[in-house]
């Protein structure tokens, strides 16, 4: 019974220093995602390469009270990411083999836009697991249908969430984050003269 009792509280100890990663979401809110106000988006179709071996990582980073959150950047993003390309040119379609420059003319795609997404999570809650800071890095490679380099654009989305907001999305850090890198991706877009021409 000692020797039980023992075994029982040392894993108990092992949850308490090591904790464990709780599920979250990215998932942007498709009504925020939005180009300003009179801003007419550039006359090109674009398309986006986000390969299926991508949008199954799952990535863990820090929470609140020694546990972590875990959550898949890439698939959370994709609809968001969409939605942020469809505000900000013409055209958008998804492409599936980005190497295939003849595949890209026939389909009317000038531009190809590849993300690269990273994240980061933080909390200064000691007893909640949500995480209070939740950052999101987008570097989109945009290469013409020849795959010839024209511009890459990086933009950082911030996400803050209390205890009192998220008591009811734990994921709303993260959503915000998304959503912050969304709108400025948008803008950055928008306002880089080599998409234009």
């Amino acid at each position: 019974m000692n020797r039980l009792m023992s075994l029982v509280f040392s894993l108990m100890a092992c949850v308490f220093l090591f904790g464990c990663a709780h599920p979250i979401t990215m998932n942007p809110d498709l009504a925020v995602v939005a180009a300003p106000a009179g801003v007419k988006p550039i006359n090109k179709k674009v398309g986006y390469h986000m390969p299926d071996v991508l949008r199954a990582v799952e990535v863990t980073t820090p929470g609140g009270g020694g546990d972590k959150v875990r959550y898949f950047p890439y698939r959370d993003i994709e609809p968001g990411f969409y939605k942020a390309l469809s505000e900000a040119f013409t055209g958008v379609s998804k492409v599936q083999n980005p190497k295939d420059a003849a595949a890209l003319q026939a389909d009317g795609i000038s531009l190809l836009i590849t993300p690269e997404i990273t994240t980061n999570s933080s909390s200064d809650g000691a007893f909640t697991w949500p995480p209070t800071q939740f950052t999101v890095r987008l570097v989109c490679a945009i290469v013409d249908a020849n795959g010839k380099p024209v511009e890459t654009i990086r933009v950082s989305g911030e996400g803050a969430a209390t205890f009192g907001e998220f008591k009811s999305n734990f994921s709303l850090a993260a959503v915000r984050a998304s959503n912050d890198a969304l709108v400025k991706l948008i803008k950055a877009l928008g306002e880089s003269p080599a998409l234009r021409k």
